[in-house]
């Protein structure tokens, strides 16, 4: 399996520019490595599309492409669709719970934490993999 998650976004901030320093998928388990990660935009509030096959995603962008780490978001140009590539053999279902990036505004750096939710199913775990999706969504509106 490979593919590309694409359904966060990051906003820039409307005074100050913004350096993308790292982004990392938080609880994925270990049969799930991150082979990449990718900022698209400007564009809305949300991506264009949340699944793309493969890494890195090669139609349905609406905005520029750029690596991620180090890039510069100018302040005010609106939100950016994180892309996370994945690639794995699932023997299990893979719970990511979040997603964390890391920034730059002049010399402080600061760490959001992005509800970003996404459950990675074996094919023969579709029941257990409802569930898990049910738990999940619970688990934000809780959390809000």
């Amino acid at each position: 399996m490979e593919f590309t998650d694409g359904f966060t976004t990051f906003a820039a901030l409307d005074d100050d520019d913004v350096v993308i320093e790292s982004i990392r998928s938080i609880g994925d388990s270990d049969d799930v490595t991150v082979v990449g990660t990718l900022l698209s935009g400007p564009l809305g509030e949300n991506g264009t599309f949340q699944s793309f096959d493969g890494f890195p995603p090669r139609e349905g962008l609406d905005g520029e492409t750029i690596e991620a780490s180090g890039a510069l978001i100018a302040a005010g140009s609106g939100h950016y669709q994180i892309l996370i590539g994945y690639r794995g053999v699932l023997g299990k279902i893979s719970v990511r719970t979040g997603v964390e990036v890391t920034y730059r505004v002049g010399t402080t750096q600061y760490r959001d934490v992005l509800p970003a939710g996404i459950v990675m199913c074996p094919e023969d775990e579709d029941q257990a993999c409802s569930d898990e999706m049910n738990r999940l969504v619970d688990g934000f509106l809780e959390s809000r």
